[in-house]
């Protein structure tokens, strides 16, 4: 953690999680505090870098001399840590989030949801093997049975008139706010209640493959480690009012001369008026509220659509429909190559009407149980399909792995 006699403001140092962040926000977040962990965990290609000095080297650079000069320090006591998050979801209701920081074990058989992809696999093992630690934590849910009282839950909810390790609010509204639970006899409460449940990655599929690929290089030269688990934000979704918002796609290139043709002949198409990123960010809203399945807005040119698909399964969620009705005859076939991927309607509209893309579609919500029954069967979605919200904050808590 960082030693609060040196960063008295946590909100300064700690940042999102890498694949949200922007260039434009990586940069801001560069200026805000020379301490910000985006340059670990998302650091800036400079001009003439090459093998012995680039961004990865940079980070182990940075991650190094702040534990050297003791701006980072390691709590002597082994402890799991109260995350509590509270924020307003879309519809503007008020939610408070308990979990808990802990590590889980990359032997147990986690259920993952979405597909992933090699380069930021690459990347992230890249940056493992340079900077040996767990910043940025990946997100998972259980279901625990039994009766909510006495549950862990509830448990957690007694930490919140104790004093904080960590409290912030971040730009999104979301309060941030942790406690280090050193407790040995709870700590063993807590292993021997969740030990049973089952998980389900959340929020960083890439990252935790990532830590599987980078357990097995350590395997093979060290044996066993730190390197068999990985630190998880995880949350009771039977309990806890999980929030996911839809992961809305950008299409930046397609072989296809008019993307219309292609949508008429998936979708029912209905003009909405002129693409204006209020007016969408309204139309994507009243998605959620939407009884029909498969039903999306489109942005094309500098006008918005509604699509309803002809045809959609019951068991299909609505990354699906929209790749195999849209996409795939659209010719974006990679998610690396030809699509954006975010949560904001008012940044599908922006990269449309500025030509930066040539579609964008805003998606229905998926709920919790249809993730988790879909990935109970062994299926995975389309990659980026959905975003939990919040995210737990990269540099609260990071737990190193050794050298």
């Amino acid at each position: 953690m960082f030693d609060p006699t040196r960063v008295s403001d946590l909100g300064e140092v700690t940042c999102p999680p890498y694949d949200v962040i922007s260039p434009d926000e990586r940069t801001q977040l560069y200026e805000r505090h020379p301490y910000n962990v985006v340059r670990i965990i998302s650091g800036r290609d400079e001009e003439g870098d090459g093998p012995s000095e680039n961004r990865y080297t940079r980070a182990a650079s940075f991650f190094s001399s702040w534990l050297w000069e003791g701006v980072l320090r390691e709590d002597p006591d082994p402890a799991l840590y109260v995350y509590r998050q509270a924020f307003e979801d879309p519809s503007g209701a008020f939610r408070r989030v308990w979990g808990l920081l802990a590590t889980i074990s990359l032997d147990d058989e986690i259920l993952a949801h979405e597909h992933t992809m090699s380069g930021p696999k690459a990347d992230r093992l890249a940056l493992m093997e340079a900077v040996p630690a767990n910043i940025s934590p990946i997100y998972a849910i259980y279901a625990q049975d039994g009766p909510t009282e006495g549950s862990i839950s509830q448990r957690l909810q007694e930490w919140a008139g104790r004093p904080p390790v960590a409290d912030l609010t971040d730009s999104d509204g979301t309060r941030h706010t942790v406690w280090a639970a050193h407790d040995q006899a709870f700590q063993a409460e807590v292993a021997e209640a969740l030990g049973p449940c089952p998980l389900m990655i959340a929020d960083g599929h890439h990252r935790f493959e990532t830590a599987k690929n980078y357990r097995a290089l350590r395997r093979r030269s060290d044996g066993p480690g730190p390197w068999d688990h990985v630190m998880a934000l995880i949350v009771d979704a039977a309990s806890q009012p999980v929030c996911i918002l839809p992961y809305h796609r950008i299409v930046r290139a397609s072989p296809v001369g008019e993307p219309m043709d292609v949508l008429r002949a998936g979708f029912e198409v209905s003009e909405l008026g002129p693409a204006d990123p209020v007016a969408v960010e309204a139309w994507a809203l009243e998605l959620w509220d939407e009884p029909r399945k498969g039903v999306f807005v489109a942005v094309v040119g500098d006008r918005a659509y509604r699509l309803a698909a002809r045809d959609a399964a019951d068991d299909e969620i609505p990354a699906a429909i929209l790749k195999r009705l849209a996409l795939e005859p659209l010719g974006a076939v990679s998610a690396e190559d030809h699509l954006s991927f975010t949560p904001r309607a008012t940044e599908v509209t922006e990269q449309v009407v500025s030509g930066h893309a040539v579609a964008g579609f805003c998606m229905q919500p998926v709920g919790v149980d249809a993730v988790w029954r879909l990935a109970s069967t062994g299926a995975q979605m389309p990659e980026k399909s959905t975003y939990f919200f919040p995210k737990p904050k990269d540099g609260i808590v990071m737990r190193s792995l050794g050298t």
